[in-house]
């Protein structure tokens, strides 16, 4: 028991340094906090025009938020607080849950300290003076939320009208069947119809964006794929004029990381094995609209 609950603890971290790594890297690379997929229609894959995908993405996402003014917003997972941004400015009350330190101190800077800001995880949250929701939107976070808790929280949290709105990534049955690592994640598809039907949920729309997310795994595979190439002209040269520091840099290498994440490392850099294709063989990325059976559908 002591095993998985340090296990789970290691997850957390583990996500929660991923989230800032990710924020850094989104700030220098398109100049905004974004941490999500990009939806690359019309547009080539290239990194002048990831900041163009994911307002994409953003736009796409809120045309399946209800046709209300001044909703009351719970961005569940909102990462540095884009979203939560783009939400204040058409006029609606928001209130952020946020995991990470650093996410959350963007998150105020980006919102201009108008949301509300919660930095705990969304099993740990409880909403203040009972307050209810007209939208529970996980952008992205609802894979790192088992379902069986996310759902029925969600649901509990909102009002006579509200919706629950799911944008995210979900293994297909293909991947269930493949017995190596495929690019994506996320709970599974089937498990996520099961639960949707378990908890009396109303499907008000269900929309299969894999297609025009997937080219995100090709840039990132660039990215990855050029940061190897430098790494591999480094080693070269400090094998040639540093050898003292080559040696060390390679037994410090091997000692702080485990023989198992050195390959993970090395595939990621070297492979070029996460395609787009792949991507969309084991995985559907989703957009759920929901709301329990006793709700007032709002379209």
């Amino acid at each position: 028991m002591n095993d998985d609950k340090e296990t789970n603890i290691n997850q957390k971290l583990s996500q929660s340094l991923g989230l800032d790594i990710g924020l850094i890297l989104s700030k220098l690379i398109t100049g905004k906090s974004n941490l999500h997929y990009g939806i690359w229609d019309d547009l080539e894959v290239n990194l002048g025009n990831l900041c163009a995908a994911q307002e994409a993405y953003t736009r796409t996402l809120f045309r399946y938020l209800p046709k209300k003014e001044n909703m009351k917003i719970l961005d569940i997972g909102g990462g540095g607080g884009e979203t939560a941004r783009e939400l204040l400015n058409k006029g609606h009350d928001v209130d952020i849950i946020i995991p990470s330190k650093e996410l959350s101190k963007e998150a105020k800077n980006k919102t201009e300290g108008k949301a509300n800001i919660f930095e705990t995880t969304f099993e740990n949250y409880a909403s203040k003076d009972k307050k209810l929701y007209d939208v529970c939107l996980f952008s992205e976070s609802f894979q790192y939320i088992p379902i069986d808790i996310s759902l029925p929280k969600a649901s509990a949290l909102l009002n006579k009208s509200g919706i629950i709105l799911i944008s995210d990534c979900f293994r297909s049955e293909s991947f269930m069947q493949s017995k190596t690592r495929q690019p994506g994640g996320g709970h599974s598809i089937v498990e996520m119809e099961e639960k949707v039907k378990k908890f009396s949920l109303n499907v008000l729309d269900r929309i299969d964006i894999t297609q025009s997310v997937s080219p995100s795994i090709d840039l990132e595979q660039k990215m990855f794929s050029s940061l190897g190439e430098i790494l591999l002209h480094l080693s070269k040269t400090f094998k040639i004029k540093r050898k003292l520091t080559y040696y060390l840099l390679k037994v410090f290498y091997n000692l702080i990381l485990k023989e198992r994440r050195r390959k993970d490392i090395e595939r990621r850099l070297f492979d070029n094995s996460r395609t787009s294709e792949l991507f969309m063989t084991h995985n559907k990325y989703m957009i759920f609209k929901l709301t329990p059976s006793n709700t007032k559908n709002v379209v």
